[in-house]
């Protein structure tokens, strides 16, 4: 079981890089995890507190969403891999273990191959990025949140589904919520070519991989998370059995156990 003992509450805070504000969540103690969000999911959630019970944690939020600045200089992945290179510096880390979520995944497998001394270990969570052809992925841009819980959740009617993607966002987080949408549209709307490139050189990747899978995506399905591990050198995979595209959030205590554990050298 993940140990609680060490865990502190994760807390906001803000950076500045290169003069913009970064929006950055922390918690933990202990050897640096860099958490890299997907395109709904960027604030600190039960999962991080299981996390950081054995590691510093660190979630800056990607330009564009919630409270960070900077997405007029996010035009593909590339800068978002740069963005996130400064975001490091800034907090003086020169590697660290990553893990990402769906878009946080495709960033942090960029990252590993072109840039692979600053990645010591990497956990790619129902990534976006690589590309299988005559399996497509889902599309929720121009869904309902009632579909879109569909396509990301073994059970769309759960607590959880419903928390994450409300029926309505809050009043309060509603402008938040619509320029993640623009943030989220800007990387992920029919990105073929970036996705063809990344397929063809996943062999670059170069760190310990563990790629971790909902049984039940659709949204992305299994075959892309296949994908990912035979492409990379060593990669493992990990298949997380009545979950759909979030497992940190479906299965918080089995997801923290199974990448702690990798990321322990298991």
């Amino acid at each position: 079981m993940v140990e609680h003992a060490v865990a502190s509450p994760g807390h906001e805070r803000a950076l500045t890089v290169h003069g913009r504000r970064v929006q950055l969540f922390e918690g933990g103690a202990g050897r640096p995890l860099l958490y890299l969000h997907g395109a709904g999911t960027f604030w600190w959630m039960p999962v991080h507190d299981l996390l950081a019970g054995r590691r510093r944690v660190l979630l800056p939020v990607h330009p564009g969403f919630g409270a960070s600045e900077g997405l007029e200089a996010i035009e593909s992945i590339e800068d978002l891999v740069f963005h996130t290179l400064d975001v490091l510096d800034t907090l003086g880390l020169d590697r660290v273990d990553v893990v990402g979520l769906s878009l946080g995944g495709w960033l942090g497998a960029e990252l590993a191959l072109r840039h692979p001394a600053r990645v010591s270990r990497l956990v790619l969570v129902d990534a976006a990025g690589v590309r299988v052809p005559g399996v497509p992925m889902g599309n929720p841009f121009m869904l309902t949140p009632p579909k879109v819980r569909e396509l990301m959740f073994h059970d769309p009617t759960s607590p959880v589904a419903k928390a994450v993607l409300p029926d309505a966002p809050p009043p309060e987080r509603l402008e938040s919520v619509l320029r993640g949408r623009e943030a989220a549209a800007r990387l992920l709307w029919n990105p073929a070519q970036q996705y063809r490139k990344l397929t063809s050189r996943l062999w670059r990747i170069a760190a310990p991989t563990l790629v971790v899978w909902g049984r039940e995506d659709r949204l992305i399905p299994l075959v892309y998370g296949e994908a990912y591990a035979r492409g990379i050198p060593g990669a493992r995979l990990h298949v997380v059995d009545h979950c759909g595209h979030l497992p940190p959030f479906e299965h918080p205590e089995r997801f923290a156990e199974t990448v702690l554990g990798f990321l322990d050298g298991g």
